[in-house]
């Protein structure tokens, strides 16, 4: 068995992910995946079984970032309001720093080729972040909605905003940010 090298795998990770966002799944061959990557075929195998483990691995490898991006500097002690502003700012800053891996992120998550493995524990990664939705139900401020719906809410007009930024029909700077949160929290808080 050939020895496992970081960077290879992150070679391999970063060209799939760009390749597949910019020409989709359909278009996007193993073998342009290891030219991408300047390595052979051959060598993709050896850190994922087939185009549908690398998909499911990398769907969770980009989940993963991005809950660990959301969550950077967040605590329970915050408050409410605190936590959240921090848990979307960071969401924001990772959206926009990180194009290929969100687009990359979006495009799986609606496709039928993730599993429901990869899904739930895709998932799981945000549980700590979606604690603050609960707490401030708890606290009686936000609604007394389902959680879904309060993602929902958070999640969808960031994405949208961001998509836009990307498009070029926005500049998505920090006082539009400031607005789309205040909005956001106007629409979650009684």
């Amino acid at each position: 068995m050939r020895r496992k090298d970081d960077s290879k795998r992150e070679a391999i990770a970063n060209a799939a992910i760009e390749l597949i966002t910019t020409n989709g799944f359909a278009d996007t061959s193993m073998s342009k995946i290891a030219k991408a990557a300047n390595v052979s075929p051959a060598t993709i195998y050896v850190y994922f079984e087939n185009k549908e483990d690398m998909l499911n691995q990398l769907y969770l490898m980009v989940k993963r970032e991005l809950s660990e991006a959301m969550l950077a500097g967040y605590d329970d002690s915050l408050s409410v309001e605190a936590g959240f502003k921090l848990i979307w700012e960071n969401s924001c800053r990772y959206m926009l720093a990180k194009p290929m891996r969100f687009a990359f992120s979006e495009q799986f998550a609606n496709s039928p080729l993730v599993n429901r493995v990869s899904r739930e524990e895709g998932a799981a990664y945000y549980q700590p972040a979606f604690s603050v939705f609960e707490r401030g139900k708890r606290e009686g401020i936000f609604k007394d909605i389902p959680l879904d719906l309060s993602i929902a809410f958070f999640y969808a007009p960031l994405m949208l905003l961001v998509k836009h930024h990307y498009n070029g029909d926005i500049v998505f700077d920090r006082e539009l940010q400031q607005t789309a949160f205040e909005i956001t929290w106007d629409a979650l808080t009684i």
